[in-house]
């Protein structure tokens, strides 16, 4: 997991995250399960981006990752309720932000400052092409 609870706490006021977790109005509190489960559906979307290009879990742990955590676990838990209106621009705004760093660290143009062999990592199995037999010669 690329940020915790308590991280998403310091971006989220308690009072928004019960409303934006808690289906019970009678429960006082937040739900806890929904926001892990967020958490970690961001955190397989940023081991995603990273596969192939660091060995994964990463040794050391990267604040750059917890923030773009952060911003997507936000924008999961706004999205569940939408309520027919938009959602707010900040909430937005460090979404795109987070995806498009996460794209950038796929291609390799953007680097988390973590030593690896400068090799990519084999993915899974080899690629096998197959292709119809030469009907002419030159």
């Amino acid at each position: 997991m690329y940020c915790t609870i308590d991280d998403v706490r310091k971006q989220i006021p308690d009072a928004t995250l019960k409303m934006l977790t808690q289906d019970d109005p009678s429960d006082p509190d937040y739900s806890l399960s929904i926001v892990n489960d967020a958490i970690a559906d961001a955190s397989e979307k940023i081991d995603a981006a990273l596969r192939g290009r660091y060995p994964l879990p990463l040794s050391e742990p990267s604040t750059f990752l917890k923030s773009i955590a952060v911003d997507l676990v936000r924008h999961q838990l706004y999205m569940r309720r939408p309520d027919g209106g938009e959602l707010p621009d900040g909430v937005v705004r460090s979404y795109k932000t987070a995806n498009d760093n996460l794209k950038a660290i796929a291609k390799g143009e953007l680097s988390l400052g973590i030593k690896t062999s400068g090799e990519s990592l084999p993915e899974n199995g080899p690629w096998r092409v197959k292709a119809p037999k030469r009907r002419f010669e030159l």
